[in-house]
C-alpha cells in the first residue's frame, strides 16, 4: 500500500475536495488525481464521485475509510515504535478522553513510569468515539473513556466514578441565564435534560472536556462538570454549586482487546490501584 496515496485519499474524504486535499498533503491537483486513480485501480473499486461541488465518497469509499484511517495510524505508530531505544522492552499505546487527563491520567502515567520503567509509552487524547474506534482498529492498546463501546473481543473494567455536578461561575447570579449545554455523551443527555428542565438554549454547545470549566468561569456560565475537575475551582470560589439539582454518576472505563500482544492486565491494575490510593479521586462502585 502506497502511504502517500492513502493519505491523499483521507485528505479528500475529510475535505470533500481534491483541490483542498492537495493543499493538505502538499501535492498538485494533477498529483492528487493520479494518486486517487492509482489507489482505485489497486483496490479495484471507485472511491469517489466527483462534481463541480467537490467529491463524495462512494459506498466502496465509505467502507474503505475506517480501514484507511487504521492503516495510516498504524504506519505512524510503527515508525515511532521502530525508533524506541533498546532499553525499553515493551510498548503501550494509551488513549484517554480529554477530561480524564488533568489530575487523573497525567499523574497516573507518572506513577506507571516509575512502576514499569521498561515500558515505552505513546499517549493521545481524543473524543470517546475516536478512541473506541482506534482501540478496535488496533491503533491503541488501551483506552480510558466515559462511553465505552463493548464490541467482540473488547474487555472493559470500570476504573473511576466521576460524578457530574451542576455548577455556575461565581459571577453568574442566575444559573438559568448562564446555562450552557456541555456534551458528556449520549447516555447523559436525557438525565441532564430532565434535571434542568426546559432551558432556553444559549446558542453554544461545548464538547471541550476539561476546557469547559474555563469557559464557564470566563463567560459567566453554568453547566454540568465532573466533580473531580470542578473541585479546585469550587475550593477557590471561582465557581459555585447550584443547590437542589441532582448529581449523576459518570464512570470511566478502561478498555483493551482480549487478543493482543500487549499485556494490558498489569497496566489496568496499576490504574485501579492509583485510583484506590488517591483520595482526591472516586473509586468505582
Amino acid at each position: 500500500m502506497d502511504i502517500a496515496q492513502l493519505r491523499t485519499f483521507l485528505a479528500a474524504a475529510e475535505s470533500g475536495s481534491f483541490a483542498a486535499a492537495g493543499e493538505m498533503v502538499h501535492a498538485s491537483a494533477s498529483s492528487v488525481t493520479e494518486r486517487i486513480a492509482a489507489l482505485e485501480h489497486r483496490i479495484g473499486a471507485r472511491l469517489f464521485e466527483r462534481s463541480r461541488k467537490g467529491c463524495e465518497l462512494t459506498d466502496a469509499g465509505k467502507r474503505f475509510l475506517p480501514r484507511a484511517r487504521s492503516i495510516a495510524s498504524i504506519w505512524d505508530m510503527s515508525k515511532a515504535e521502530a525508533r524506541v531505544p533498546a532499553r525499553f522492552t515493551a510498548q503501550a499505546r494509551i488513549g484517554g478522553q480529554y477530561a480524564l487527563w488533568p489530575d487523573f491520567l497525567l499523574p497516573w502515567i507518572a506513577a506507571l513510569q516509575e512502576q514499569q520503567p521498561q515500558l515505552a509509552l505513546s499517549l493521545t487524547a481524543g473524543a470517546s468515539a475516536r478512541l473506541n474506534r482506534d482501540l478496535a482498529g488496533e491503533v491503541l492498546d488501551l483506552a480510558i473513556v466515559y462511553s465505552p463501546t463493548i464490541g467482540p473481543g473488547i474487555m472493559s473494567r470500570p476504573v473511576l466514578n466521576d460524578r457530574l455536578v451542576l455548577v455556575r461561575a461565581a459571577t453568574c447570579a442566575d444559573w438559568c441565564e448562564g446555562w450552557v449545554d456541555i456534551d458528556w455523551g449520549e447516555q447523559m443527555r436525557a438525565p441532564i435534560a430532565e434535571a434542568v428542565g426546559d432551558m432556553e438554549q444559549s446558542g453554544v454547545r461545548l464538547d471541550l472536556g476539561s476546557i469547559s470549566l474555563r469557559w464557564l468561569v470566563e463567560r459567566n456560565g453554568a453547566g454540568y462538570l465532573p466533580e473531580r475537575l470542578a473541585r479546585p475551582a469550587l475550593a477557590s470560589g471561582s465557581i459555585l454549586p447550584v443547590p437542589g439539582k441532582p448529581s449523576f454518576d459518570y464512570p470511566a472505563h478502561a478498555l483493551w482487546r482480549s487478543r493482543s500482544d500487549f499485556d494490558a492486565e498489569p497496566v489496568v491494575q496499576s490504574l485501579v490501584d492509583f485510583v484506590a490510593a488517591t483520595g482526591a479521586l472516586l473509586a468505582p462502585a
